[in-house]
């Protein structure tokens, strides 16, 4: 994992993804794009190198229809997102129907990602991802809450108690998905996180006590941060 501290690290992160879409022109791209904190880089995301060979869609869903939760909904209301669709990119929605379940859900999206990979068999698979205050990562909480996130499904529906998170209803890639199938990850998180970022930085960091550990077991990673870890 690459760490690079700057004083806006939301700004250099953008510019960094939408130099890594550029650099992959003649590779189809499945973009994955994280809620929360991660958001604010797609302000500063150059799209001028999008078009139909990139598809957009989440790394981990809330498991809910009101589309200030949602995160598709979030991130179809950004610029970004409006700038990339009017340039010709594909979509893998993970907006909730009335009507569905959160298993259901969950495996319409493993089904999605699946149908992508075997679509594009060559295809680069990247994701952005922030660290939550309590080291989660994607939708990928502390604890097992009753799921092996090292089985070998890509996609996992999930409830995690209230004092967990206010969303309970949890829709989420693996670690074995982050591991096996994400070529480069895009990592935001700001300084207040200073002691989940050291554990980050310790050479033993364990994705099962601090889920956002398992971005050091991804292909290629660089964490944007304001954070210096100079001692």
């Amino acid at each position: 994992m690459e760490i690079l501290t700057s004083t806006t690290p939301a700004i250099a992160a953008g510019h960094a993804l939408g130099a890594t879409v550029r650099d992959h022109a003649d590779t189809p791209v499945l973009l994955m794009l994280s809620g929360g904190s991660a958001l604010s880089l797609l302000a500063h995301v150059d799209v001028s190198a999008f078009d139909s060979r990139v598809t957009i869609t989440t790394l981990d869903e809330r498991f809910s229809t009101d589309p200030l939760i949602n995160n598709f909904s979030q991130i179809e209301q950004t610029s970004f997102y409006k700038k990339a669709v009017a340039r010709g990119v594909l979509t893998l929605s993970t907006k909730i129907g009335a009507t569905d379940t959160l298993q259901g859900a969950g495996n319409r999206f493993e089904k999605q990602l699946r149908k992508w990979r075997d679509q594009n068999p060559e295809g680069i698979i990247i994701a952005t991802m922030g660290i939550g205050a309590d080291g989660h990562t994607a939708g990928i909480f502390p604890g097992e809450h009753g799921v092996d996130f090292n089985a070998e499904v890509w996609v996992v529906g999930y409830t995690v108690p209230k004092e967990v998170s206010q969303y309970t209803e949890r829709i989420t890639v693996t670690n074995t998905f982050l591991r096996e199938q994400v070529h480069e990850v895009l990592v935001y998180a700001q300084s207040d996180k200073e002691e989940l970022l050291k554990s980050l930085a310790q050479p033993g960091c364990d994705p099962h006590h601090t889920p956002a550990c398992i971005i050091k077991k991804v292909s290629k990673a660089t964490l944007y941060t304001d954070y210096s870890f100079r001692t």
